[in-house]
Parts: structure tokens; sequence; C-alpha cells
């Protein structure tokens, strides 16, 4: 993919009128582009920062406080994600403003657009630090990007709040200037392993089976390969299926699951690039559901639910994963967020838009508590977070005074936020709206007692 080359205008056309009202509602935050040849920044020692003659110190010395954001404006495959998320940063900078936070000094954002390319994340990341002196930076998508954002961040010792990306490697080598909101791929990995942990052998034949289902591209063998590292740990036998794309027929595949020796007592259809949904509805056709021994677990698509309910009407206990947030179980400040953004967009928030509002927040109110600018004390206020934002929760128990070992806790949760809303909700009455659907799993979110929803624990009691 080639990159963007910047310019100077200052606004990107959208071509939702929604998206461009928002941002006329926080004008002092209009992205700004700037010309520069694109280059990546070697990593080096975060022992040995690099100094800019940029001030980051006491709040008395400045009249605002500058941070800079980073999304994917550009790219024609991310850009609907990329507003959406600057969007939910520009209301999160009005909350923010309105409060007085900093009394008579307002926040302001500066906003760079990625391209969805980490030679681009990286220049305007250096410039945001060494030329608009921003005290933080706040945001970005993609993991590529993150890591080209992050080399520039621990060479410069800036503290970044990231996200959204997910890879492992953000923040597994301990750098001190990263934290991360957004669950990593293990994580999401291991959540299957604990909810199957949790269900047990559904069909009752001594052997507890999953089978996944994704697609022939690299995000598809990437799942694979984490399910097949990450389930026996838990005592589950995983069969991964690979299939080409684009298809509307899945009776191979189906034939293939029939065939093995054991029915799965958990199929998860997670094509990344393709419509679950004609899976699901031949799966079910095929004998193989909820009701015949065997769940039925997709990914947020099945959320639409004028799509699923036409396609699937005997969808009925089929589980959707969902990270993010939602609407049966929600902080009262995530609802409220909710509700201001539904005005300009018609939709319940994408994980996406939580976390980018609630990672400014995280960076002010760290801010706000150091008293300064001073990165090291900054970074310091982030470790000792104990808030409640829109997402949750928010602390990051593994820091400079309890690190993770790397056996007990792996090195990926290092400033990662442990609880990011990883929900398994499910259907559980035919033609159910997708907002009444209740959270089965994890715990910490779950609306309904037990891992499964009663409909299901009597089924599973015949």
């Amino acid at each position: 993919m080639i990159p963007m080359k910047p310019s100077l205008y200052r606004f990107i056309l959208y071509p939702v009128a929604t998206v461009f009202t928002l941002f006329m509602l926080v004008a002092s935050c209009q992205p700004t582009l700037q010309t520069g040849q694109l280059a990546i920044v070697n990593s080096i020692s975060p022992s040995a920062p690099v100094t800019t003659s940029c001030k980051r110190d006491t709040l008395a010395d400045v009249t605002e406080i500058v941070i800079g954001v980073m999304y994917p404006l550009s790219d024609q495959s991310t850009m609907t994600t990329g507003f959406a998320m600057q969007a939910a940063t520009n209301l999160a900078l009005a909350d923010i403003n309105a409060q007085a936070s900093f009394k008579d000094k307002p926040v302001r954002l500066i906003v760079y657009d990625s391209g969805s390319s980490p030679e681009q994340g990286a220049l305007f990341a250096e410039r945001l630090v060494t030329v608009d002196c921003a005290a933080a930076i706040v945001g970005v998508f993609h993991s590529t990007v993150a890591l080209a954002v992050k080399e520039v961040a621990v060479r410069y010792h800036i503290p970044v709040v990231f996200a959204d990306p997910y890879a492992d490697e953000i923040t597994s080598d301990h750098a001190a200037e990263i934290f991360r909101i957004a669950p990593t791929r293990t994580m999401v990995a291991q959540m299957m392993g604990q909810w199957m942990e949790e269900v047990g052998d559904y069909n009752q034949d001594g052997e507890i089976l999953l089978a996944l289902v994704v697609e022939n591209s690299r995000y598809g063998s990437m799942r694979g390969e984490l399910v097949q590292q990450w389930m026996p740990t838990y005592g589950i036998e995983p069969e991964v299926f690979t299939i080409d794309l684009p298809t509307t027929d899945f009776s191979p595949l189906i034939a293939r699951i029939v065939a093995l020796d054991k029915l799965p007592d958990v199929v998860f259809a997670y094509l990344h690039k393709g419509d679950n949904v004609p899976l699901l509805r031949q799966l079910l056709a095929a004998g193989i559901g909820p009701t015949r021994s065997t769940l039925l677990v997709t990914t947020s698509t099945a959320l639409d639910e004028t799509h699923f309910w036409d396609q699937v009407p005997d969808g009925i206990y089929t589980i959707v994963t969902q990270v993010g947030p939602w609407p049966s179980a929600v902080t009262p400040m995530g609802q409220r967020f909710a509700d201001t953004y539904q005005q300009y967009f018609n939709r319940w928030p994408e994980a996406t838009a939580f976390e980018a509002y609630d990672a400014l927040w995280l960076m002010t109110d760290a801010i706000q508590r150091a008293g300064t600018l001073n990165p090291d004390d900054v970074i310091h206020a982030l470790e000792e977070t104990d808030i409640e934002l829109a997402s949750g929760y928010y602390y990051f128990p593994y820091n400079s005074t309890n690190a993770p070992d790397g056996t007990i806790v792996p090195h990926y949760m290092w400033h990662q936020w442990p609880n990011p809303p990883i929900l398994y909700l499910q259907y559980a009455k035919a033609g159910q709206s997708r907002r009444d659907a209740p959270v089965i799993w994890p715990p910490t979110y779950q609306t309904v007692t037990g891992p499964l929803a009663p409909e299901l624990q009597s089924i599973r009691s015949r």
C-alpha cells in the first residue's frame, strides 16, 4: 500500500455529513496535516531519551495542554473507523474542557493522519514531539502504526495511551512510556479458552472439542495459530478449518466438520473478511447447532439483527462476540457518551470509538493528578490510574512496581488494561433485538447468571 502524500490542507472531506458536523462541534481540534519526507525513526535505548527544545514541566508555565492524536483518515479501507475514532476524541475533548479540568488552561488536540502507514505514523509522531511540543500522544488504530509511533515515543520519552492496536509486542518489552487499553490478540484467544473451560463438555461426549472456521488470510492464519497454541492449556482440543473466500457454499467445510470423530462442543465462525451469516444458516440446516449439542459462536456482524434474523430465522441461542461495551452492560459515563455519539451516527459506538474517547480521558486524568507535564510524573500517574470511564473501570496493575514475570503473568500485560470488554452476547429469543441480547461472559460484565443463558442450561439438562 502506498502511503498518502501529506498535504497542507486543514480539513479532510469525509463523505458522511454527520462526521463533518461533529468536527465543527469541536473546532479547536480540526486535523492538521503537514508536508514532509516519510521516514522510519530507528529505536534507541529508552534510558537515553533524545532532548528537544520543547519544555514539558510545570502546568503554571503553559497556557494550554497540547496532546497529539493519530488516526487513519485517508486510507479508504479504514477511514470510516478513523473518523469515528476522531469524532469520539472530539466528544471527549468537549467534555474535558467543559469540566475545566485544568481551570483556565484548555486541552488542545493536534490531529494527524497516519494514512494506515507506519512510515507516516512515525513521521507525524516525531513532528508532534519536536515541533508541536505535544505533552503526550493518544489514539492509533493499526498495530503496525502503533509500533512505529512507539519507537518515537520511547526515543523522546513521551507517554502514550494506545486506543486500539492489538499486537502483543506493543507492550511486551516493558517500555515505560507505552500504555494500552484495547485487548491484545492473545487475550482475545484466551477468552475463548476461558469461556469454553467454564462451559465444559457441552455435548457430554467425554471431550471438549472446538472447531474454528477462518478464511485463508494473514488474519485467519494468525487467529488459527493462537487457538492451536492456547486451547490445549485449557484442556480443549482445537480443530482449525481454513476456507478460501469469496464463497457462499459452505457444504465442503460442513462435510469436514461432520466427518470429525466427535461432534464439536463449539463452532466458532470467524470469517474476518466474509459474511458469517450464510455459514451459520448452513450449519443449522445440516443439524449442527445449540439444540443439537453444538454451540455456535460468531463475530459482531451477526449484530445486524435485520440481516441475521432474515437469513437465520432458526438462529436462537447463537452467541456473538463483541469487543467494547454493550447497552445491557455499560457504565453511566459510557451511556452518556453513547447517547451523544448516536445523535451524529445513529448507531451504538464501536469499540474503537469507546477506546478513543477513554484514551484522551485517561491521559488528561493522569496529567491532572501529576500536576505537571513532566513525562516521568505523567507516566507514574498513569500507572496509578484508578477511574471508571465509558468502557469500564481502568487500572494498570502490571507496572514499574509490579512488572509481569513472563511466566505467571505474560509480558504483554505490562501497562495493559486487564479488563477490556471482550463480550459474549447471546440471542436468547427468536427475533430478539441485539440491544436486548444478554451478556453471558465474562463474569465482570455478564448480565445473566452462569456462563450460558438459562434457556441453554435447560437444553443441556435434557
